[in-house]
């Protein structure tokens, strides 16, 4: 039989009950009698800004592991469990496995084939047009890049830019697939063709669309995915802002060492601005 709440002025019952269920497990033994003995304690690490870096009120603190404290957090700020998650994988795994690589369309490009559909999985507020038109231009394909943003209407266009992309070896991005879902079988087809005919070796086919489950899963399964999140983070921000500028343009000025500290505080300035837009106007 369950405990009553020791707690009731600040603690609710929903969580109550997962500090209750805690109690039954072997390593949590004595969690319910620490909130008779130490409620200010609790209500102190409960309302904290940062539970997750909070220490825990009595023994808790020494007795409990890492993940161990990520269990009580889940319990009782679950608004925290993700900040809690992210900080374990850096001290257990390292700071890579939880900061997006910079997305290096080249190398995308290098590793993909005609055969090979290239799809961005979009995310909100991306755009990946910009970029892979400075990519096509980089790559000697800036007069042979051909884009559409699909919607109504637009099928019949699209159709005949990927049978002349595959002839002429152009580069055919079609943005926006979630927009046209009725033509998405038609497109199917177009790519399991692919497989079959030898395209001219130039030739890319390029996709964008957001997530949606009508999505031909075929093409997902043959072509390169890749998200266009966002950077999170100063130093992600840097990071895609010299990933655009080529080491030809990086070294043409003559005064260098000027040249790349103005080149450094200018991208660090922008980052900044791009990192403030998250506290509003």
């Amino acid at each position: 039989e369950q405990m009553d709440n020791p707690c009731t002025n600040w603690l609710p019952e929903t969580d109550w009950d997962n500090i209750s269920e805690l109690e039954k497990l072997s390593n949590f033994r004595g969690i319910i009698t620490s909130f008779e003995q130490y409620p200010r304690d609790w209500s102190m690490w409960f309302t904290a800004d940062t539970p997750e870096s909070t220490p825990l009120p009595g023994e808790w603190e020494n007795s409990c592991n890492e993940l161990q404290k990520m269990v009580i957090l889940r319990c009782l700020r679950t608004d925290r469990v993700s900040f809690a998650a992210t900080t374990f994988v850096i001290n257990n795994l390292g700071s890579r496995f939880v900061e997006p690589p910079v997305l290096d369309m080249k190398s995308v490009v290098d590793d993909s084939s005609t055969k090979t559909p290239l799809i961005f999985v979009l995310s909100p507020g991306v755009d990946p047009t910009g970029a892979l038109m400075n990519l096509a231009n980089q790559e000697g394909m800036g007069q042979r890049f051909h884009a559409l943003s699909l919607g109504q209407g637009q099928a019949p266009i699209a159709t005949r830019m990927i049978k002349e992309g595959v002839k002429e070896g152009n580069w055919v991005f079609l943005a926006n697939c979630h927009l046209s879902l009725s033509w998405m079988p038609q497109l199917d087809k177009l790519c399991e063709q692919l497989q079959i005919e030898e395209p001219h070796r130039d030739f890319r086919l390029w996709l964008s669309s957001s997530p949606h489950p009508e999505f031909p899963i075929a093409i997902l399964q043959s072509g390169i995915k890749m998200t266009t999140e966002p950077p999170r983070g100063i130093k992600a921000n840097m990071k895609r802002l010299y990933n655009v500028i080529t080491d030809q343009q990086f070294s043409r000025c003559k005064k260098g060492d000027k040249y790349k500290r103005l080149l450094f505080s200018l991208c660090f300035f922008h980052s900044i601005l791009l990192e403030r837009r998250k506290f509003g106007q």
